[in-house]
């Protein structure tokens, strides 16, 4: 979306840009969606479709042809009729249920280009920063979180602003580069996830070839990954080495760290030997009790591309509880 808003940035075109600020449960738009539109009518992202996105392509074009056009956001209701919220809402033409609040913005040529150019050099280098938009226009700061904390922040009223983290926080770091590491940085790259593999053969081809991580690190002990993955506490990690002995050098690295998840692969008995050896090597038994062991929602998997699936669903199915943010409202 920001690549395609930055072509017609450089092309001479403004761009009408509408953001989902915020979000409650059974909204078709969730908090960071987006949606850009340029000349003619052309897209990338959505908001959620349906009627309501047709109407915003009506406000883009009506937008783009404003030459002074101000930010603005609007409350939208999936359902026939919007209580009085005291500021700008309507009902969606949905049926969904839920609402969600939007953000709406016109970038400029003339005076956003850098800030574009900025972002898309910043979420191609995976680098932390911090977007805000309001009635002023579009801004870009440095920020690096050290802790969780919510990417998207949406302030209302009359000094309104909705803020949001440029560093994806969806994170996972695969320690072990072979078949099922390789299926398994597919999906989760597929699924929007920033993914580090390590590997300690670096010429092994499901290592070499894999195009979809972000990172991928060669180690001459896997004892040394864990010094070398990004943002930890926003990190999955995953152990999946071709070995028992490499699985327990990789956990050695994480074992005690503050990744929010930690899961290895393998069979009851592999994994009574990897706790034993851990325990030898003075990693504590309550460290060892958060692994999650063995990896993956339980279902047939045997294939790396199933077994992938499986470790990625138990991801899914455990983000609302390690990242409460996440969590749609209720209202």
């Amino acid at each position: 979306m920001w690549q395609f808003t930055l072509d017609n940035l450089r092309d001479g075109n403004p761009v009408f840009v509408a953001h989902v600020a915020h979000n409650t449960k059974h909204s078709p738009g969730t908090t960071g969606a987006r949606l850009a539109v340029g000349p003619n009518g052309t897209t990338a992202g959505t908001i959620g479709g349906g009627i309501m996105e047709a109407e915003v392509l009506q406000r883009a074009e009506e937008a783009l042809s404003d030459d002074d056009f101000t930010p603005e956001y609007e409350r939208l209701y999936h359902r026939r009729n919007a209580p009085d919220a005291g500021e700008p809402a309507k009902p969606s033409g949905l049926a969904c249920a839920g609402n969600q609040t939007n953000v709406y913005h016109v970038v400029e040529p003339d005076e956003d280009l850098e800030i574009v150019e900025a972002i898309v050099e910043q979420l191609a280098n995976d680098q932390a920063g911090l977007v805000e938009i309001s009635e002023a226009g579009m801004k870009l700061t440095d920020h690096a979180p050290e802790e969780i904390e919510p990417p998207y922040r949406f302030d209302r009223g009359d000094d309104w602003r909705f803020r949001w983290q440029l560093l994806n926080w969806k994170r996972v770091a695969i320690i072990g580069g072979g078949h099922c590491g390789l299926a398994l940085s597919r999906v989760t790259a597929q699924l929007g996830y920033t993914v580090t593999v390590f590997e300690n053969r670096p010429d092994v081809f499901t290592f070499a070839e894999n195009d979809y991580a972000t990172h991928k690190i060669v180690v001459d002990d896997y004892a040394e990954a864990g010094d070398q993955i990004r943002h930890p506490v926003f990190t999955h990690v995953v152990v999946m080495t071709s070995n028992q002995p490499d699985d327990v050098r990789g956990l050695l690295s994480v074992a005690e760290g503050p990744y929010p998840y930690i899961g290895v692969m393998g069979a009851p008995a592999k994994l009574a030997r990897i706790r034993s050896d851990l325990l030898d090597l003075g990693i504590s038994s309550e460290a060892i009790d958060r692994f999650y062991a063995p990896i993956g929602l339980e279902m047939t998997s045997n294939t790396p591309e199933e077994i992938a699936t499986s470790i990625a669903a138990e991801l899914l199915r455990e983000r609302e509880s390690l990242f409460p943010f996440t969590r749609p409202d209720d209202l």
